[in-house]
This record gives C-alpha cells, structure tokens and sequence, in this order.
C-alpha cells in the first residue's frame, strides 16, 4: 500500500532495520499530515521487543507490558516548537486519534485498543 506522505521505511526499528506497522494505523497518520499541512518527522515508528527492552535498560520511559510501537500501532512524531505541536494534535484529534504523549519535541501517538482510550500524558524531561 502506497501512502502520498510515507514511506513505510520512515517506521523502521533501528535494532531490526524493519517494521510491521499497521497499515490502518499509518493511514489514519496519513490523513492528519495532509490535514496538518507540515511536516511529519517520524522519530520512532516499530519497535522490536530487543529494541525496547534495551530503552527500558538504558532509563528511557516506555509502556508497561507489550509496547504499542510494538504492536506497530505507535509512532513518535518531531515537533521543533509549540506552534507546531499544537498544529499536529489537532490534526491527529481531527482524523480519530486520542491517544497522545507530550514531551519537549515530539508527540507520541497511538491506537493501542487494549489501553484506555483518552488519554493525554507527559514526558519529563
């Protein structure tokens, strides 16, 4: 499947130098980049369960239990400043998503159904 703002390349595990995303999932991501009208930087799309694991080992905040990234249903986008950040959540709200993280610079999204639905967290820094 193609995608007009994606190459599904962009979603690779940096351990395993692959993906297994959810093609519904980068659909949906799709549609609010072209909502969006900026640039979507995909800074961590799959992840392998070695590849997590070794974040949890060197002190970097991840999911309890089977990661969403995991799953391929996540993705953490860049945001270079709050005019932008605010740009991309409405965008990702407008096509369904409600999962959200908030870090410094850049947005965790995902469609993780075995999580509570909802929710908006934070990442300290």
């Amino acid at each position: 499947m193609a995608f007009k703002y994606f190459k599904m390349r962009e979603f690779n595990c940096p351990m395993a130098k692959s993906q297994k995303m959810d093609l519904r999932f980068v659909g949906k991501l799709d549609k609010a980049r072209k909502i969006a009208g900026v640039s979507f930087k995909i800074t961590s799309g799959f992840r392998s369960a070695e590849y997590q694991e070794d974040l949890r080992k060197r002190g970097y905040h991840t999911s309890r239990g089977k990661s969403p990234h995991e799953k391929g249903v996540a993705c953490d986008i860049y945001v270079k400043n709050d005019k932008t950040r605010a740009i991309i959540l409405s965008a990702l709200q407008e096509v369904g998503f409600n999962r959200f993280g908030i870090a410094s610079n850049f947005i965790h999204v995902d469609s993780d159904f075995d999580r509570n639905a909802n929710r908006i967290w934070h990442y300290k820094t």
